[in-house]
């Protein structure tokens, strides 16, 4: 037999028996995995002893404390019900929290026989494979859709989103992209199509608009115009104030004005341009208004925003863009002449060369659609070209000809009744409304290369922008090279600089950090007459800048414990009583131990948002810092929680710290307020409001106004309120007996003490949001590896970001 004769027959043989190989090594692997049982007679001798002697007085048939009962739980780890519960025993055995300090004690012996053993059964578990669904396909989070719609129709969203349900949280992390809280129900999916549909309809609504343009003649500008009556006699207010001539400009005092007509209200997005310059920084305040009639000579304004002036000799342009929903329904219902008003709120004069007023701005979309002046054979190229990108970006991959096809031929449709742009939306609708589109981790018809390169685009595009890949991303997935490491850090750190990920650096926070509760307080102006609730967008914004500042520019993440910098503007520096800041944009300040101010802390985001708005709340504070800053959560309140003792002599004077303290001695309540009160004490340096104080205010009763003696009846009924100030308490002895008195000495202690706790409890949440699912005990090994990289780079994010995108638990979500 020649060599070709014996190449064949080897070869046809080769196949059956590679095939029965492969076959016998999976027998071999799930027998394998069969045979490993957990250690019953281990449990029964030495475990099972050591919970009955230390655990089952807490955790038994009598009590139940945390909902675990410890005398019934399942010994078999790796098959059995009480894994979850076995993960608690391990977690808060190895951790020393359990037994109790005060309770009786394992030897060290005693101690290693249940380490050992438990760490032999988790590693059964690893092997024989996860006892929970980890992730993998979910849709897109409400944001996530936001993102992703304005990023592939360059089109700015109204609140379409909101019509969507909200999404839950994870319990374990807080965070909202969880893969297995996103699923899809009918009534979810007919929600979402109908949001698909209102974005494409506003936006043909939109590409049919007649832009314009309506100009202020600066030259020609009377700075001094007569005064106008209406027929009643009622002065008409001036169109100018505080405005003289200056060349081929005008100047406008602090405080000036100068108003412009115009002939409608934009009905889409609309720019407000000068041309200006200023001796020093300042502001131009833009507004909208209109007298309310001619007999009625008051004005009604809504503000639109202010453009911030640089200082400087030259002349620069200075654009602000505004949409409709910005104003209130008077002024988009309203047909009554308008006008445009544009006031100096600098310190010093403006120059000003140019006004101008642009509505219904659509050419940027039109232009992304199909431009009007295209011969047929041009727009047909076009078509088929911008089909192929859009499908591209939506689907995260390259389209196959079927898919194609099938969108041509939408356009092919439509067109027949329409323009070409408005034909290319239909077909843009259809590919939103694909499930290929609202959801992620789908499998693809791929090769596998192929394949893992746009999973791995996915992945990173999701995780760091919150929305679609961009087309270099894609590129390089489709040139096969984003697996390979030194382009993926490339791109990680191309995507980190990209305004892009300021989303990822905001969402993370609002999930992470929990900003929503400063939304849920409303501060009490009984207390705090002088807040205003304008104050708590800017304190929001100074979480954010704090976190972008460490999580994109690299500053080490020990900065959002204590930091010697704060990030403010002039109106929130003020409201902090820090001097020497100028300018509403925001700005990274130093600042002094004096000020206690720097890192997240003392943000007044998290001070208001864990108060009840009239009160410190020593418990919500010392909760929140336990469970996100340290990832130490408290356990939950017991069920039958007692109310707060009103018995109490003095009860009326008390500060609600010094009532939760006092409903803390109760027996039933003091095992979780030791680990929780000594958190929040040092915060008692800080009202309600955010800000810092000497004192607490304790307002104690409100009594009916006096009778009016004259008239026998109740004057206009008005509180009165007895307020008095009692002594801060804010010394504490923390959980491991530490004392530390005030906020300072608190951040001092968790950089020296417990820096480790934080890094590990961000290293793990960043994670889970990169992976969107919870971690478990297969991730242990991974999460040492990156907190001890973490801790080696300084505490850099953006260093901890391509450790995990290079780790092969996220290139292949496992």
């Amino acid at each position: 037999m020649n060599s070709n004769g014996w190449n064949g027959w080897i070869s046809s043989f080769a196949k059956p028996v590679a095939g029965l190989v492969l076959l016998l090594v999976l027998v071999g692997s799930v027998q394998g995995r069969e045979d490993i049982k957990s250690d019953l007679d281990g449990f029964s001798q030495t475990v099972k002893p050591l919970l009955q002697k230390y655990c089952v007085d807490c955790h038994g048939p009598d009590k139940q404390k945390g909902d675990m009962r410890l005398d019934e739980i399942d010994p078999d780890v790796v098959r059995g019900r009480s894994f979850d519960q076995w993960e608690d025993v391990r977690e808060a055995f190895n951790s020393g929290e359990m037994p109790p300090k005060e309770k009786a004690q394992p030897t060290d012996a005693e101690r290693d026989l249940m380490t050992r053993w438990m760490d032999v059964e988790f590693k059964k578990v690893k092997l024989h494979g996860s006892t929970k669904k980890r992730g993998g396909v979910r849709r897109l989070t409400r944001y996530e859709l936001k993102y992703a719609f304005e990023d592939l129709l360059g089109f700015p969203l109204r609140n379409e989103i909101d019509r969507l349900p909200e999404e839950g949280t994870s319990i374990e992390t807080g965070l909202k992209n969880n893969s297995r809280m996103l699923m899809i129900s009918s009534p979810h999916l007919e929600s979402y199509l109908d949001v698909v549909m209102t974005i494409i309809e506003r936006m043909k609504e939109i590409a049919v608009f007649e832009p314009f343009v309506t100009r202020a003649d600066i030259a020609n500008l009377d700075v001094d115009p007569p005064l106008k009556y209406t027929s009643e006699k009622k002065k008409i207010t001036p169109a100018l104030a505080k405005v003289s001539r200056a060349g081929s400009g005008i100047v406008i005092e602090k405080g000036g004005y100068l108003d412009l007509n115009i002939t409608s209200i934009s009905k889409c997005k609309s720019q407000t341009s000068l041309v200006a310059k200023a001796g020093s920084r300042g502001g131009v305040e833009v507004a909208m208004g209109f007298q309310r009639s001619d007999v009625d000579t008051r004005l009604t304004f809504c503000r639109m925003g202010t453009i911030d002036i640089a200082e400087g000799d030259e002349l620069r342009d200075y654009i602000l863009e505004s949409y409709p929903e910005g104003l209130t329904e008077e002024f988009t219902k309203g047909d009554r002449p308008f006008f445009l008003r544009i006031t100096n709120r600098g310190a010093q004069n403006l120059y000003l060369e140019s006004l101008e007023y642009r509505g219904n701005v659509n050419m940027e979309l039109v232009n992304t659609l199909i431009p009007h002046d295209l011969r047929e054979s041009e727009a047909d190229w076009q078509v088929r070209s911008k089909i192929a990108s859009f499908v591209t970006k939506a689907f995260r991959r390259t389209p196959t000809e079927v898919e194609l096809k099938k969108y041509h031929q939408v356009y092919e449709l439509h067109a027949k009744e329409e323009s070409p742009a408005l034909a290319l939306l239909s077909a843009y609708k259809e590919i939103l409304c694909s499930p290929k589109f609202f959801y992620l981790g789908l499998s693809g018809n791929l090769g596998g290369k192929e394949d893992a390169n746009f999973k791995l685009a996915e992945r990173l595009a999701f995780f760091l922008w919150c929305s679609v890949p961009d087309e270099t991303l894609l590129k390089v997935a489709v040139e096969g090279v984003l697996t390979q490491p030194s382009e993926l850090n490339s791109q990680v750190k191309r995507m980190l600089k990209d305004e892009k990920s300021r989303r990822w650096a905001e969402r993370f926070a609002d999930q992470w950090l929990q900003t929503a509760l400063l939304g849920n307080v409303a501060v009490d102006r009984n207390y705090y007459p002088k807040f205003k609730d304008t104050i708590k967008d800017l304190m929001q914004r100074e979480t954010y800048e704090a976190v972008n500042d460490v999580f994109r520019n690299g500053s080490s993440a020990l900065n959002l414990l204590k930091a010697d910098h704060v990030f403010v503007n002039q109106t929130l520096a003020a409201f902090y009583k820090l001097k020497g800041v100028r300018g509403e944009e925001f700005q990274k300040v130093a600042v002094d131990e004096k000020s206690q101010r720097g890192g997240l802390l003392t943000q007044g985001t998290f001070l208001i948002g864990n108060s009840d708005g009239m009160n410190s709340h020593a418990i919500l504070r010392g909760v929140w810092l336990a469970d996100v800053i340290l990832h130490d959560p408290p356990p939950d309140p017991p069920a039958n929680v007692p109310p707060l003792d009103e018995s109490i002599p003095g009860f009326n004077k008390m500060t609600l710290n010094q009532k939760l303290f006092a409903h803390r001695d109760n027996e039933a309540c003091r095992s979780c307020h030791r680990k929780i009160d000594p958190w929040g004490i040092p915060f008692e340096g800080f009202d309600a409001s955010g800000l810092r104080r000497t004192k607490v205010l304790v307002v104690s009763r409100a009594s009916d106004s006096p009778k009016d003696q004259t008239k026998g009846r109740k004057k206009a009924k008005k509180p009165v309120f007895d307020k008095s100030y009692l002594e801060i308490e804010r010394k504490s002895t923390l959980p491991d007996g530490v004392e530390v008195d005030g906020i300072e000495k608190l951040k001092e202690y968790l950089i020296n003490h417990r820096k480790r706790d934080f890094a590990k409890g961000l290293v793990e949440r960043i994670l889970a949001y990169g992976l969107s699912r919870d971690l478990d005990f297969h991730d242990e090994e991974l999460v040492n590896e990156l907190v001890d990289h973490f801790e080696a780079s300084g505490y850099s994010v953006p260093e901890l970001i391509e450790e995990i995108v290079s780790s092969e638990t996220f290139s292949k979500r496992k």
